[in-house]
């Protein structure tokens, strides 16, 4: 870890690597449908009946070879992992654990 301009702290490629899976580096909670960006390794719905947009969502998944299109019911609970750059909701709330 080091220090940068204006007391920031910097954590190596390493230490984020091993703080993610603990949720040590924080997380976002999303409740609006608005398209939101970040740097996320998952997320969880922490609401029954929540939906992806997934047109809008930037994740590394693909759908028959191609971007993802159809909308994901997400169970409560359940972690779904991916390089999340954005998320949409049509309904529902997430925590979006960050990398």
């Amino acid at each position: 870890m080091g220090i940068i301009g204006n007391n920031q702290i910097v954590k190596s490629d390493n230490e984020q690597l091993l703080n993610a899976p603990y949720g040590m580096q924080g997380a976002t909670l999303i409740t609006d449908t608005n398209q939101q960006f970040g740097d996320w390794y998952c997320i969880v719905s922490v609401e029954d009946s929540t939906q992806l947009t997934m047109a809008d969502c930037l994740v590394n998944w693909s759908e028959n070879g191609g971007t993802p299109t159809t909308d994901l019911f997400l169970l409560t609970g359940v972690v779904y992992y991916g390089d999340w750059k954005s998320v949409t909701l049509a309904a529902g709330k997430v925590l979006a654990y960050t990398k």
